[in-house]
């Protein structure tokens, strides 16, 4: 082995140089290695998300809503139908339009069943909203809604929403 004061300047910068090549490849070295932990943790994790970590919703039953009726999304305690024309009347006659509908509460609303449906005109344009609420509904009992409104215009409705509380 020489010594550093023996060596040429060539020698030296060439050995200054390979120091300087070893190090920069050891940080190389480094990034890549944490780089292949990180890609693992993540493409590990991301399965672990899509397949166990994450479950499906349970299957709503709706196996105690009668069959003309529909489920509400909303509430899975509630079973909703429109009423046909011979099932109800407006109660102020012709004036603008009315509709009726019929809800069901499978556990019952302890206080207060409440139901708001929009109001569309012809070209399916919402031109108002009405509401109705019973002050109670027992388990299973079917509660009937007549909406009744005045807008002239008034075409069709859809159901905007029902609580139950």
């Amino acid at each position: 082995m020489t010594n550093e004061s023996e060596k040429s300047p060539e020698e030296v910068v060439r050995d200054f140089k390979r120091k300087q090549e070893r190090r920069r490849n050891i940080w190389v070295g480094i990034a890549v290695f944490f780089g292949l932990v990180w890609a693992y943790g993540y493409v590990t994790n991301s399965d672990n998300l899509t397949s166990t970590n994450v479950t499906s919703p349970a299957p709503i039953d709706t196996s105690w809503i009668p069959t003309d009726f529909n489920s509400y999304s909303d509430d899975p305690n509630i079973g909703w139908r429109w009423l046909k024309k011979n099932e109800y009347k407006c109660s102020y006659g012709s004036s603008g339009g009315c509709w009726g509908m019929m809800i069901i509460a499978k556990d019952g609303c302890d206080r207060r069943l409440y139901a708001e449906i929009s109001i569309l005109d012809k070209n399916e344009v919402q031109i108002g909203y009405t509401n109705e609420t019973a002050s109670q509904a027992l388990p299973m009992q079917k509660t009937k809604f007549v909406f009744d409104t005045f807008e002239d215009d008034a075409d069709t409705a859809r159901l905007a929403k029902i609580s139950c509380y």
